[in-house]
């Protein structure tokens, strides 16, 4: 049964909804179970519907039957607007929407101001349905809403009408209301979430301490500036224990490698493993590491021996220093997901997710995509591997 909530009790419930509270919790402000809440949530897919209110810049209702009086006793435009205090262009819009002088009615006016005010309005998509095969085949392929959106810019630059905006995608998707996609699309995207949730800070649970370890802030410029292609973060990404896969990430190209790990996660494991997947990079592309504290980097001294590499670590608690790998990491969890087996995945596999994330274009690349720029430094690798400032890609 579907409860009609007061406009309170709907502000009180996206305030719980922005503020992280779960389903429980919001349904505790409003004196409903969680599964009404829950209900009525989805409907909208976690995004709050925006509210119709009249700006201040709009014309009041009082102000339109002046329009129409100065109308009807022939005054100019520029002495109704100066009565007004308003520029005489809005009046000459105002009248130019509604009829003209000589149909202008003040009434049909508001009405008509009210109706262009109504929200939702239809979609882009639901105004260009051809566009509807065309995002449905991308979303498959795993390609985001913004990748999507600026694809569609590229392709279509001469044509306003055939582009979309990401947020305008991603409300297609999770908006009951006005959904034009399936309903199971949102298994395509990188979360796989059917309501979109709120951010909240992650705590972090903490590692144990490595020895001899050289810290992140003792990376040189040139790493910290991504001016030299060749430097690499990488971590681990967990699965049913006790399967894992390790992933790097090259900073500057943003090209990702997913190294199996058949041995499991512990030190010695990743040690033989990160050393086979380092010597298959040509040296000059191989020229750092950054990793997070973890105990699978115990023998990080043995490796950064055995490839003649820097290994830098992260600061105690802060995993987010190696941003490029963090956010690689939560895109590759729309295949990796959490708690699945990933001894499944055979190396062909996770070459072939690899490959999927590397051929996308990517905004961070001004929408190349990182197997374009990789290939090009990995067949000049005999050469310095390093780019002008006008080269730097942010």
């Amino acid at each position: 049964m579907r409860v009609e909530f007061t406009m309170e009790q709907q502000r009180a419930i996206w305030e719980g909804w922005r503020d992280g509270e779960s389903f429980r919790q919001v349904g505790d402000r409003v004196g409903q179970p969680a599964h009404v809440v829950q209900y009525f949530l989805r409907g909208y897919g976690g995004i709050k519907p925006s509210v119709p209110r009249q700006n201040h810049r709009h014309l009041t209702h009082q102000e339109r039957e002046e329009i129409s009086r100065g109308v009807a006793a022939g005054l100019s435009l520029r002495r109704i607007s100066a009565g007004l205090g308003r520029s005489h262009s809005s009046i000459s819009r105002e009248l130019a929407r509604n009829g003209g002088r000589a149909g202008y009615r003040a009434t049909a006016a508001e009405k008509a101001a009210h109706c262009r005010m109504r929200r939702p309005k239809p979609t882009r998509l639901k105004q260009q349905p051809a566009l509807l095969p065309v995002v449905k085949a991308k979303l498959i392929l795993g390609w985001s809403p913004e990748q999507i959106a600026a694809g569609l810019k590229r392709v279509y630059p001469e044509d306003p009408a055939r582009r979309l905006s990401h947020e305008g995608i991603y409300r297609s998707i999770y908006y009951v209301y006005l959904r034009e996609l399936d309903r199971g699309m949102s298994q395509y995207l990188r979360s796989g979430s059917t309501i979109r949730r709120p951010r909240k800070a992650k705590q972090s649970l903490g590692r144990g301490r490595l020895k001899n370890m050289v810290p992140i802030t003792a990376r040189p410029a040139a790493i910290e500036d991504r001016v030299e292609v060749g430097h690499w973060e990488g971590d681990l990404v967990m699965g049913k224990r006790p399967s894992a896969v390790a992933t790097l990430v090259e900073r500057t190209t943003r090209a990702v490698k997913i190294v199996d790990l058949p041995d499991g996660y512990k030190a010695e494991a990743v040690r033989i493993a990160l050393t086979q997947a380092f010597k298959d990079i040509p040296e000059p592309l191989r020229r750092s590491l950054t990793w997070d504290r973890g105990r699978e980097m115990a023998e990080h001294q043995q490796l950064s021996t055995d490839l003649s590499m820097n290994i830098y670590f992260c600061a105690p608690g802060s995993p987010w220093q190696r941003e490029t790998n963090e956010n690689t990491n939560r895109m590759l969890r729309q295949y990796l997901t959490k708690g699945s087996d990933l001894r499944r995945f055979t190396v062909q596999d996770l070459d072939a997710i690899a490959n999927l994330i590397n051929d996308r274009p990517r905004q961070v690349l001004e929408w190349a995509s990182s197997n374009d720029l990789y290939q090009t430094h990995l067949t000049t690798s005999n050469q310095p591997a390093i780019l002008s400032k006008s080269q730097v890609v942010r």
